[in-house]
């Protein structure tokens, strides 16, 4: 593809492997064994092994280097090789099944489900303080064009927070179709200024337009007040949609992910 129109983050749909597709190692093989793949599906085969647990698409892909383009077709062949297998949620059949033949209920695997949440910015510092909050580790950045951070962290035994920092991403990019595709929500990180709320604009609509769920923050140090009807007007919020003032560099944005939450659980539906 030409550099004006960048490469899907969506690959091999009809396998459904997407960017929080959740694989993991097959135990059945031996951790010695090594396949004789190309260098990119060993990398990646060794990275799952280095782990010790599932790992979404988007993850693998930037611990591994590679876009996420890439590391979906090399998960996609090693799924049909069986060296890993995609995490079903919520894979009823599997846990029964070792329910079933296990005396001990303590091995039965949990079955883990993603939720996948945009942190969008036009300042990159703001979506990689952001995802240091919200992740276990340090945010690692996709292969890009255009700037993808991931982090990830385990909420819960069977929940998993997929996070991606999108900073500086045009409203006409067609990545933002992909990075849409079944998000549960988006924080959308912004100042209080004229110019700020002009720029963070193009992004809301882009949001908008794939159906995700929005809740605004706005970010502040402490210092002046800000008019949240100001900020509607500016972005032509509805009532419905949350705006939060608050600190990156403190907690905003978790107090913007339960407002986002509330909304949710209050009928904001996709």
């Amino acid at each position: 593809m030409s550099a004006l129109v960048p490469a899907p983050l969506l690959v091999r749909p009809s396998a459904a492997v997407v960017m929080h597709t959740m694989i993991e190692v097959n135990p059945a093989v031996p951790s010695s064994y090594e396949p004789d793949l190309p260098e990119v599906f060993c990398q990646a085969l060794r990275v799952c092994r280095g782990l010790e647990r599932a790992v979404t698409v988007a993850e693998l892909a930037a611990r591994a280097g590679h876009s996420p383009a890439v590391t979906g077709v090399v998960v996609a062949e090693l799924a049909d090789l069986d060296l890993v297998r995609v995490v079903r949620a919520p894979a009823w059949a599997q846990r029964l099944r070792a329910w079933a033949t296990s005396s001990r209920p303590g091995l039965v695997p949990v079955a883990v489900s993603v939720i996948k949440t945009l942190i969008v910015s036009t300042v990159g510092e703001h979506t990689q303080h952001a995802l240091a909050d919200l992740g276990d580790a340090e945010p690692w950045r996709l292969s890009g064009p255009p700037v993808i951070e991931v982090a990830a962290t385990r909420i819960a035994p069977d929940l998993e927070l997929l996070a991606l920092g999108i900073s500086g991403l045009g409203g006409a990019s067609p990545v933002w179709g992909d990075v849409c595709r079944e998000a549960f929500g988006a924080v959308l990180i912004t100042g209080p200024a004229s110019e700020e709320l002009d720029a963070a604009r193009e992004s809301l609509l882009a949001l908008h337009a794939f159906g995700v769920p929005v809740v605004v923050l706005i970010h502040q140090d402490g210092t002046g007040e800000v008019d949240t009807d100001v900020v509607r007007a500016c972005l032509g919020l509805s009532a419905r949609t949350p705006v939060v003032v608050g600190d990156v560099h403190e907690r905003g944005v978790c107090e913007a992910l339960m407002d986002l939450c509330s909304a949710r659980m209050n009928g904001e539906q996709r």
